[in-house]
């Protein structure tokens, strides 16, 4: 019987050695995240998106009807 290939809940990339269905890379994303460490990355995203003349959407809700 071939074994299934496990994929990352968040990502979706296969992968061999999966801890509680997420892949390390993106365990150790959702940890800084929550820890406060990457606070000042969703700003910088926003400066580089009007650096390029892209308004970023502040409403967070997604789909708007």
């Amino acid at each position: 019987m071939e074994q299934q290939q496990k994929r990352c809940m968040v990502c979706g990339q296969v992968v061999s050695l999966i801890k509680g269905g997420i892949c390390d890379p993106c365990q150790e994303r959702i940890r800084r995240e929550a820890l406060g460490k990457d606070a000042d990355t969703r700003v910088q995203a926003e400066k580089e998106l009007k650096k390029h003349g892209v308004q970023p959407d502040r409403g967070g809700s997604g789909d708007k009807r």
